[in-house]
């Protein structure tokens, strides 16, 4: 099971980049079995009402003592894409916590999870008491009844941040959680809000803009600079006419070699041809009596 939640984490890492706009990450783990409604991959993309659903069938034999109810508001799953923003809910939720014996990841639910439902369900069924803890306290309350539900609200991120503030709500849930609270058999029940359209919008827009750290690599600025002194030596460059160019290149070279042999073979040619001698008579008709007896 540990490998198959890392790999799920691993998925949000990579899906992260193009999350869903209105969307927002799940989260559920317990030291106890569940119900089976969790044990299977989801999608990435589920339905709230669907998640209300799954919660509330996990939750039909009142499995535990304490039953963590934490709400973060205004968040996407790219927020928990980086797993040193939440270390503590990355160890429960790839394994390294053997206590957790089930979790669940749904990296986008669409729509809201409806905590107030699961809250009421508790107590109509298992009986549970309700008390609430501000993420923003530095004191935990001491509560004796048992079962009982804890709520936990924590704010919205600011949009400068969000990882260090993220790491402080984790390292606060951990607190809890460690604490005398949950001391016995307890679930977590980690719901998220999505961003608004302006805040999603933004943080879109800065996970495509790529700032290089030299625009222009050295080598090439290398290769562009003009060197006006080198150019200012060349005009005043010392010597003769034949030191400072050159006139016979050895393309040059080579076509005048080998055009002095086709010279002197047409020259000869031309000389054969213009030495014959032919008579005027050779080409006149013989008369006479052996041109008779050729016919």
């Amino acid at each position: 099971m540990a490998l198959r939640m890392l790999r799920v984490l691993a998925f949000i890492s990579v899906s992260s980049v193009s999350a869903f706009r209105n969307t927002s990450p799940f989260f559920l783990f317990s030291t106890d079995k569940l119900a089976e409604s969790f044990e299977a991959i989801h999608p990435q993309l589920v339905t709230s009402a669907n998640i209300n659903s799954q919660v509330l069938e996990s939750l039909k034999h009142c499995p535990s003592a304490t039953y963590f109810i934490v709400h973060q508001d205004k968040v996407s799953s790219s927020d928990y894409s980086d797993g040193r923003s939440t270390p503590y809910l990355s160890r429960w939720l790839g394994g390294a916590d053997k206590s957790i014996a089930s979790s669940a990841i749904v990296p986008e639910v669409l729509g809201s999870v409806d905590e107030v439902t699961i809250r009421d369900y508790l107590k109509t069924r298992c009986g549970a008491e309700s008390v609430s803890i501000s993420g923003a306290e530095s004191q935990i309350p001491e509560v004796t009844f048992s079962p009982r539900i804890v709520n936990i609200h924590f704010p919205a991120l600011p949009s400068e941040d969000r990882a260090s503030t993220l790491a402080g709500y984790d390292s606060f849930l951990d607190t809890v959680i460690s604490s005398k609270l949950g001391n016995e058999k307890y679930t977590v029940i980690y719901i998220t809000t999505p961003q608004g359209e302006e805040q999603s919008a933004l943080q879109y827009q800065a996970q495509q803009i790529y700032e290089m750290d030299d625009p222009f690599p050295t080598a090439m600025h290398t290769e562009l600079r003009r060197d006006i002194e080198s150019h200012a030596k060349d005009v005043k460059s010392e010597g003769g006419l034949f030191e400072r160019y050159q006139f016979l290149s050895p393309g040059i070279f080579m076509g005048l070699t080998a055009s002095l042999p086709l010279l002197l073979i047409l020259y000869v040619g031309i000389r054969a041809v213009s030495s014959l001698e032919v008579s005027y008579f050779a080409f006149s008709k013989e008369m006479g009596p052996a041109g008779q007896k050729k016919q």
